[in-house]
């Protein structure tokens, strides 16, 4: 009802389940926001003419080992999570419906959720307000991007003709603990302070469910050649989300 009365010409697809418990607890709502709903908009857009840009994710992979360099778009997905295999899913029912809708995989984001607190800067912020120590995985392997740089990205496909399947990553492949470094440096320029406030620490210390994959990196290269918008390396993108946040 909302589309039939907007007629948009164009829309971006971000809404999902994403946080990874949640799809575990409840696998019928993962399906029916992470799976159902990309095919239905890609019926719709069939319908409509309009163009669909779906948001997914890197976490349609990890049950298998990363290639050099991160995995580009013609990799088969192997997720671990119910959240992953739900969105890889949801990839799959919107191409198989709507052959020119754009699927548009992100990596971890930071940077400014405006108070959602959904992004690895507001989590470890949130943590060090709260007098803890962050413990950041040392052996967890992501592409990470500012939300604002792949809003941008975004933003910018609507034009585009690009369909398919389209990685949009940072330029470098860092740990959660290196990103958590150049976070704190970036805010606190204090190294000190960050000695005592981040802690190193592997998946395994952690019992986690559903289990973290070790390198979901992503490699960006066609979209760096398709896109105006620059995807950033870790200290540019660093500086990039916290002056915007």
């Amino acid at each position: 009802e909302l589309l039939a009365a907007e007629r948009p010409r164009a829309l971006i697809n971000c809404a999902a389940i994403s946080a990874p418990a949640a799809c575990e607890g409840d696998p019928s709502a993962a399906a029916a926001m992470n799976t159902s709903l990309p095919r239905l908009l890609g019926e719709w857009s069939v319908e409509t003419g309009a163009r669909v840009i779906h948001v997914s994710t890197d976490l349609v992979f990890g049950g298998a080992p990363a290639p050099a360099g991160g995995f580009r778009e013609e990799d088969e997905p192997s997720p671990l999570s119910v959240y992953g295999a739900s969105k890889a899913a949801g990839e799959r029912g919107l191409l198989d419906v709507a052959p020119d809708a754009l699927v548009v995989r992100l990596p971890l984001l930071y940077g400014s959720g405006l108070g959602t607190s959904r992004g690895a800067s507001e989590d470890l912020f949130a943590t060090l307000d709260r007098g803890e120590v962050a413990r950041l995985f040392e052996d967890e392997w992501r592409t990470p991007l500012p939300a604002s740089v792949a809003a941008a990205a975004l933003i910018e496909l609507c034009a585009s003709p690009v369909r398919g399947l389209l990685h949009v990553a940072g330029a470098e492949r860092v740990s959660r603990l290196e990103l958590g470094h150049a976070l704190h440096a970036e805010r606190f320029q204090d190294p000190a302070r960050a000695a005592r406030e981040l802690m190193g620490c592997a998946r395994a210390d952690l019992d986690l469910s559903p289990p973290r994959p070790e390198d979901t990196s992503l490699c960006c290269e066609r979209a760096r050649a398709l896109l105006e918008t620059a995807l950033p390396g870790l200290e540019e993108g660093v500086t990039i989300a916290l002056a915007s946040a």
